[in-house]
């Protein structure tokens, strides 16, 4: 999910890109609008948020996870 995430939102930025770079030099104005651009900006916002959201859950269960073994660890020094 997270690779696909990551795939869609760079191609998102790539096309907004090339839209940007073809408006520019007047080139394929016959698919080039700024509604197909902002669509393409939000595309990539959604799919970014949504990455770095999965992203930071996954760390945050990380970090429980050795939170809790230093725990086990400090109680077993204790004793």
């Amino acid at each position: 999910m997270k690779k696909t995430l990551k795939i869609i939102s760079t191609l998102a930025l790539i096309l907004f890109g090339v839209l940007w770079v073809s408006s520019k030099l007047n080139f394929m104005n016959e698919f080039n609008s700024i509604d197909i651009r902002n669509i393409l900006v939000l595309i990539y916002l959604f799919t970014s948020l949504k990455y770095f959201q999965i992203e930071v859950k996954g760390k945050n269960a990380e970090i429980q996870e050795l939170k809790l073994k230093l725990v086990k660890q400090n109680k077993s020094q204790i004793k």
